[in-house]
C-alpha cells in the first residue's frame, strides 16, 4: 500500500505540476479519503512497516479561517486485526490545520500546498480477543491527533492530498492489555480527494473573495490579489510608478532604465544655475543639461514637463515670470540640441511650490530650482 501511496505522489507532482488552484476563494471543502491503519501498542508496532496494515476510510470536511490556518474535521473507520486480537475503530477528530500556502511561504492558489495538523479527537473501538472469540461493548477513547499532507490543487474545485495522520491514545485499551501505560495508538496513512465550494462575498466582481482581495472594492484580477493592472506588467497599480506603461518589477512598473534615468534628471536640477535675476543659463549647466538630453534622444516614449520654482524673495509675479522664463530657457536648450518640442512643456509656479522652508538661507537655495519630470 506504501509503494501505491508513493507512486501517486510521483504521478501527482509530475502530472499537474503546472495547474494551480484558486482555493483561496472556496470557504469550505469535503472529502474522501482512502488508505490504511496501523497499530502501535503492547503486541508491537506496525508503524511504516509493509505487513500488518489494515485498510480505512475517511471523510474530511475543512473549514477556511485564514490564510494560514483552516478548521479540520475527520471522521474516519478502520479495522486492527492481529492474530490475538482485532479491534474496529470509528475516530471523530477536530484539528487546526497549518497551510504553508499562506502567501509568506508559498503563494495561496499553489498547486503544491504541504500542511500540519494538530487537535483533539474521541475513538470509539470494539475490541474482540480473538484467543476466546469474546467480543467486547464499544468504548470511546480519547485521542490527540497529529499529522502531515500534502495537498495537490488540480483544479479551482478539486484537490487530492497525501497524508499521514497519527493518534496517541490517552488510555491503554486498544489491544487489551491494560498495563496503564497508556501505550496504544494507531496511524493512518491515506491518499484523498477533496471538492472545494467557492462562497464569500465580491463586491467588486473580479473572482476573488473580498476576504483575499487587496483592492476589495476595485475590479483586478487573481494574479495580481484582487487589484487592477492597467498596463498588465504584474506590477499592480497602488504599487506602479508608471501604471499605465508596462515595465518591469525592479523599476517598480516602470521601464527599463527609468530609475538611472530620473537620477539623471535629479542631477540636471542641482546642476543647472542662471544669472542672478534672469533666465541665462551658465555655461557651467550645460553638461547636465546634455545629460537629459541624451535619455530624451534614447527613450521616444518619453516626455518631459520641466517645473520652474522660485523662493519667496521678492515680488510674487516677477517671481513667477521669473520661474517660467528658466523653465523655457532649458526647454529651448534641450530642443536646440535635437529633441522634439512637442515632448517638452515648461511652466513656471514662482514660489507657490516651494521644495523646503523659505525662512532660512538653506531652504530658500532648494526653492530656487528648475525640475525635469520624466512622463509617458
Amino acid at each position: 500500500m506504501k509503494k501505491i501511496l508513493l507512486a501517486a505522489g510521483i504521478i501527482f507532482s509530475t502530472a499537474f505540476t503546472t495547474i494551480k488552484a484558486q482555493s483561496v476563494n472556496n470557504d469550505l471543502s469535503i472529502g474522501l479519503q482512502f488508505g490504511t491503519i496501523e497499530y502501535k501498542g503492547d503486541y508491537g508496532s506496525e508503524f511504516f512497516g509493509f505487513n500488518g496494515v489494515h485498510p480505512s476510510i475517511g471523510i474530511n470536511i475543512s473549514k477556511y479561517v485564514t490564510p494560514s490556518f483552516d478548521l479540520m474535521g475527520k471522521l474516519k473507520h478502520g479495522m486492527v486485526d492481529r492474530n490475538v486480537f482485532s479491534n474496529s475503530l470509528v475516530d471523530l477528530n477536530l484539528a487546526v490545520k497549518y497551510k504553508f500556502n499562506n502567501g509568506y511561504i508559498l503563494k495561496e492558489d499553489h498547486f503544491f500546498a504541504p500542511y500540519l495538523f494538530l487537535g483533539i479527537g474521541d475513538a470509539v473501538s470494539v475490541y474482540t480477543d480473538k484467543t476466546t472469540g469474546v467480543k467486547e461493548q464499544p468504548i470511546a477513547e480519547f485521542n490527540l491527533p497529529m499529522g502531515v499532507g500534502f495537498q495537490f490543487n488540480i483544479t479551482e474545485n478539486w484537490s487530492a492530498s497525501l497524508e499521514t495522520h497519527y493518534n496517541y491514545l490517552v488510555s491503554d485499551r486498544m489491544d487489551g492489555v491494560i498495563l496503564g501505560k497508556w501505550d496504544d495508538s494507531f496511524l493512518y496513512n491515506s491518499i484523498g480527494f477533496s471538492y472545494a465550494f467557492a462562497s464569500g462575498k465580491d463586491a467588486d466582481g473580479d473572482g476573488v473573495k473580498d476576504k483575499n482581495d487587496k483592492c476589495p472594492n476595485i475590479a483586478g484580477t487573481a494574479g495580481t490579489g484582487g487589484c487592477p493592472d492597467s498596463d498588465g506588467d504584474g506590477v499592480t497599480d497602488l504599487d506602479d510608478k508608471c501604471p499605465l506603461v508596462p515595465g518591469i518589477v525592479e523599476e517598480n512598473g516602470c521601464p527599463k532604465n527609468f530609475k538611472q534615468n530620473v537620477e539623471i534628471m535629479s542631477k540636471a536640477r542641482k546642476g543647472l544655475f542662471f544669472n542672478t535675476g534672469s533666465a541665462v543659463i551658465k555655461e557651467a549647466s550645460f553638461k547636465a543639461l546634455d545629460g537629459v538630453v541624451k535619455v530624451m534622444a534614447q527613450n521616444k516614449n518619453y516626455k518631459l514637463e520641466i517645473d520652474g520654482h522660485t523662493d519667496n524673495t521678492g515680488d510674487a509675479t516677477f517671481n513667477k515670470t521669473l520661474s517660467q522664463k528658466r523653465a523655457e530657457a532649458a526647454r529651448d536648450y534641450i530642443i536646440k540640441k535635437g529633441i522634439a518640442a512637442e515632448r517638452l512643456k515648461a511652466t513656471g509656479y514662482g514660489d507657490t511650490v516651494p521644495a523646503a522652508d523659505n525662512a532660512t538661507e538653506e531652504g530658500r537655495s532648494k526653492n530656487r530650482r528648475v525640475e525635469f519630470n520624466i512622463k509617458f
